[in-house]
């Protein structure tokens, strides 16, 4: 093999090591900036911001189960106002969280669960305004039948004079407290032992015959008024029922601490990713530095070394310059010399 095909295997074999080299660091960079991306989207973690939607969400559906459960209190004792409690947008509110919430729930059972909730409030809407119903009619007729106490008590007075038989104007007046004592209980404590007193006692007003008629219309208003309110107490009872046995406020606390635990899982787990970026952004710029470094001495080495070259080089053309001026000098002295001797005789 001459010398100049084997310098060109040599150049082949070069560069072929070169190409290869830098396909090795192309890959090597690619492969940095890949992970640099990845450990970037898993350190934002859109995971994070969808389970707070989610909580935010149910802290709204909770407020308003509160409120419908502290609407129902008050209907139930007559301690406050008797508007409707359930608004137009309370139910809407309330399935747009829950399904986002079964939209980004992480198993089927969490799924079930609050597509069970959202069944369940649905029917606690109907229930809370028909308890407030019941409620208030229940409590109207109790009213109804205690404005009963005064207005017998006047009628009696009126007939005291009238009528001989005091003994059962008296009896009259008594049987009405009685009746009026036993509605009140049954109306705050509605056991099955209050309701058979209180509709023992309501069967003698019917009873309580011989006495001045005026009275007599005063004894059937109230037995009026505490049939109504035997009639409609039970409604009002089997609803609050139903109403207990759904128990929404538990159902959403529940979905509420499981999206808790998996927001404080998230929040954790992107913590851990943003740290390993954080490493690794600084490891990389250490590593470029580090090449940085090299690739400004490598150039202050190969600025050196063409310094040199060029410095060897201009004495190499000293050199010869200085060899051929002597070249030059000896052909000259040469030449005269023989001028010289072609001078002499």
């Amino acid at each position: 093999m001459s010398a100049a095909e084997s310098s060109t295997a040599t150049d082949g074999g070069t560069d072929a090591r070169a190409r290869r080299r830098r396909a090795a660091v192309l890959v090597v960079c690619a492969v940095l900036a890949a992970l640099f991306v990845f450990l970037h989207v898993r350190a934002q973690d859109s995971a994070v911001q969808r389970e707070i939607q989610v909580l935010s969400q149910l802290v709204t559906v909770r407020s308003i189960d509160a409120r419908w459960d502290a609407a129902i209190f008050r209907a139930r004792t007559g301690t406050g106002p008797g508007e409707p409690v359930v608004q137009s947008t309370d139910l809407m509110r309330i399935q747009r969280a829950l399904d986002l919430a079964q939209a980004h729930a992480l198993s089927n059972a969490l799924r079930s669960s609050a597509q069970d909730l959202r069944k369940a409030y649905g029917e606690k809407a109907d229930l809370v305004t028909r308890l407030q119903q019941a409620a208030t009619d229940s409590r109207q007729a109790l009213e109804s039948a205690m404005r009963a106490d005064s207005a017998v008590s006047a009628l009696v007075r009126s007939a005291w004079r009238d009528f001989p038989q005091h003994d059962r104007l008296v009896a009259a007046e008594n049987l009405v407290a009685r009746v009026l004592a036993e509605a009140q209980q049954y109306h705050y404590a509605a056991t099955p032992s209050h309701r058979a007193a209180l509709a023992g006692y309501a069967a003698d007003l019917p009873r309580a015959h011989s006495l001045p008629r005026a009275v007599e219309a005063g004894l059937v208003r109230l037995e009026s008024d505490v049939h109504r309110l035997l009639l409609l107490k039970p409604l009002e009872e089997l609803l609050a029922q139903r109403l207990a046995v759904l128990d929404t406020g538990t159902g959403v606390s529940a979905l509420a601490e499981t999206f808790e635990r998996s927001l404080g899982e998230a929040m954790t787990r992107r913590n851990h990713y943003r740290l390993a970026l954080l490493v690794y952004t600084t490891a990389l710029v250490l590593l470029l530095a580090y090449f940085g470094a090299r690739a400004a001495a490598r150039q202050r080495w190969l600025a050196a070394r063409c310094t040199q070259a060029e410095e060897a080089l201009a004495e190499l053309q000293a050199r010869e310059r200085t060899r051929e001026e002597s070249g030059a000098n000896a052909r000259a002295g040469i030449e005269a010399g023989n001028v010289r001797l072609m001078r002499r005789p």
